[in-house]
């Protein structure tokens, strides 16, 4: 084993020891130290080793160390919960880095690198693509439009409160009122938050359709014990008046019988909340397009019913007032970017939840606002831990380049089992791909089976700049910085499950 292995690994030791009370106060002075020392074998590590993979890898967890020292030593978040943070992602990295020497020994001792091991290689792969493209082919058949016999009529139908923040809006705002005062609804409250718009736009959009029977909400003045949305969702609640709500954006369009049509699943299937995957704009550049069906990736191309975790997207989402302010309402998630999710997950332990795809209803947010949606959600989605998005590196960059480097290398070879197996993979990822595209848009297009590896890209470089702003910049919402909120808020009751038990 190499030395220069040795020293990264002691180091991980007292990375670890850093984040203890004892040494905590002088960490500014023992963690540049100690970052330096990590720096510097880690470059030793790769100068020496450059042909061995395992090096790659034990580098690559390096950079993530190099990263949570950084943190511990400039980040704003608050003394004590940065140093419980640290902690736990100096140890996980920490054990990463034994983990990956202690196969590498084994590699050494037993000489496994054979061509046996890229088939055991090529087949792991092969096995991702497998059970991410059953994922997607099963969301996609549990998601199918649900089909009603009958919508409810019009004596049977609940009071419905559709409630929209707006802050700083265009004509957006006034396409989305437009949709919703055609509507075929028959006892229907329309709110509107003005979220303390800096233009005057906003405002008038609102008052304009009063005739029509828009209620403007004036939004009280921001409390920064909460998130911007959060704060304009519960304003919202506050002054509600239907038995359901309907939340959506101001970038959400509805045909005429949509709402009744989403009450009518909510009532007949005896839901407490229901969110929908809508038909999407597509735009002009493939670049763009990329980027939503990125997003919607997270939600239908991984099991997550499996880890009691369900999909969900803030776009437009259905909800029983009760089962809202019986849960504490948006108070017990003011610092989570994604409350809906906190609501679903409790639902689902109830079987009162459901997902599915809608496309009368339809989200024409441009690509500039789903780019810093994804900013926005990303490093939260990854449980605000470095040792995470190192994992999601890893597993994405393995499967490009393990599918096409091994590909080509077995082609030049003659492995030919490794050929077929990589050749296989690199189909299923482009269907897996391919097929969230066409579900989002509701269009197929041929060129979205072949644009998965920029995606992997894209994804990576939204996950490591959400991360950086997070820990380190500015992350906005309609003007308004959320990181401070988001990054010192606790995870401990991050199961909505245990909040609720406690």
């Amino acid at each position: 084993m190499p030395l220069v292995l040795y020293i990264i690994l002691a180091s991980g030791l007292l990375d670890v020891f850093l984040n203890f009370s004892l040494f905590w106060k002088a960490r500014r002075y023992l963690g540049v130290l100690l970052l330096s020392i990590v720096t510097i074998s880690t470059l030793m590590l790769l100068i020496l080793y450059f042909n061995k993979p395992f090096a790659y890898v034990v580098v690559f967890v390096s950079v993530y160390r190099v990263f949570n020292l950084y943190r511990g030593i400039h980040s704003k978040i608050q003394i004590e919960h940065l140093r419980r943070i640290s902690l736990n992602s100096s140890f996980r990295l920490w054990l990463a880095q034994i983990f990956i020497a202690f196969i590498w020994l084994c590699f050494i001792s037993v000489k496994v690198l054979t061509n046996a091991g890229w088939e055991i290689l090529a087949s792991l792969n092969l096995l991702v693509g497998l059970v991410v493209y059953v994922s997607v082919l099963r969301n996609k058949k549990v998601t199918h439009k649900i089909s009603l016999n009958t919508n409810l009529e019009d004596s049977k139908v609940p009071t419905l409160t559709v409630a929209i923040p707006a802050r700083n809006e265009t004509d957006t705002l006034n396409e989305c009122l437009e949709s919703l005062i055609s509507s075929d609804y028959p006892k229907l409250e329309i709110l509107v938050l003005d979220d303390q718009s800096t233009n005057r736009r906003t405002p008038e959009i609102i008052r304009s359709f009063a005739h029509d029977g828009v209620e403007f909400i004036p939004g009280r003045a921001f409390n920064y014990e909460w998130l911007a949305k959060n704060w304009a969702y519960q304003q919202l609640l506050d002054v509600a008046n239907g038995d359901v709500i309907l939340f959506c954006g101001a970038d959400t369009r509805f045909d005429r019988e949509s709402l009744r049509f989403l009450v009518s699943v909510l009532e007949n299937r005896n839901k407490q909340i229901i969110s929908i995957l809508p038909k999407n704009v597509m735009p002009g550049s493939i670049m763009q397009r990329i980027l939503q069906p990125l997003r919607y990736c997270w939600e239908i191309a991984l099991p997550r019913r499996v880890f009691n975790r369900p999909p969900i997207l803030s776009t437009c989402w259905v909800v029983r007032r009760d089962f809202l302010t019986k849960n504490g309402g948006f108070k017990a998630v003011s610092r989570r970017v994604s409350p809906e999710s906190y609501f679903a997950k409790l639902a689902l332990a109830e079987d009162g939840y459901s997902f599915f795809q809608y496309h009368n209803v339809v989200s024409n947010k441009l690509p500039s606002d789903q780019y810093e949606t994804a900013l926005r959600l990303r490093y939260p989605q990854s449980h605000r831990q470095p040792e995470t998005i190192a994992l999601i590196t890893l597993s994405e960059t393995l499967a490009v380049l393990v599918s096409f480097v091994l590909l080509l290398a077995s082609l030049i070879n003659g492995n030919w089992i490794v050929a077929v197996l990589s050749f296989v993979a690199i189909i299923l990822f482009s269907l897996c791909f391919g097929t969230v595209s066409n579900i989002t848009y509701a269009k197929n297009s041929l060129s979205s089976y072949f644009i998965w590896p920029l995606a992997l890209f894209m994804d990576l470089w939204l996950l490591h700049l959400s991360m950086w702003r997070y820990e380190f910049g500015t992350v906005l919402w309609k003007g308004r910085s959320i990181a401070p909120s988001v990054m010192s808020h606790d995870t401990s009751g991050e199961d909505p499950l245990l909040y609720r038990a406690h």
